[in-house]
């Protein structure tokens, strides 16, 4: 039995990037941790939408440029996932602002992992789309 198949991979969002990279794991306190992460990337054991480097590309700091050097992981938007990715902002509308000029990456996060039959991480603010129905929303589409 393939190591797949005990670990099919995690699709990661924005947040948990930045949060990993600038609050509570930085590369200079935690090099092994980064390396760890980076051994996931040529597998395609760890993977976002090409949503996430987007966002990242808000800040031009060594995240940003970390991200770069590891663009295998970010994956263009295909068909079942623009399926998905409709389907979850129909469920959960408030994942996403209206008024900005660029998406958000949740919804296609979301949309990957369910396409890949993932895990992913709750969105930044679950309390927003209510955790009890985002869980249920995440067991049903698995």
């Amino acid at each position: 039995m393939s190591q797949r198949t005990f670990f099919p991979g995690y699709c990661i969002d924005t947040n948990a990037l930045i949060d990993l990279w600038r609050r509570f794991y930085p590369l200079d306190i935690f090099p092994s941790l980064w390396k760890d992460l980076e051994a996931l990337i040529p597998e395609d054991y760890l993977i976002a939408p090409r949503e996430v480097l987007n966002e990242l590309e808000k800040w031009d700091d060594e995240l940003l440029k970390w991200a770069k050097n590891h663009k295998k992981m970010f994956k263009d938007l295909d068909y079942d996932q623009m399926q998905q990715v409709t389907k979850v902002l129909k469920d959960f509308p408030s994942l996403v602002d209206p008024d900005k000029t660029t998406p958000d990456a949740d919804p296609f996060v979301i949309a990957l992992a369910i396409s890949k039959d993932w895990k992913w991480l709750l969105p930044k603010n679950p309390a927003q789309v209510g955790v009890p129905k985002f869980q249920m929303y995440a067991k049903s589409a698995m």
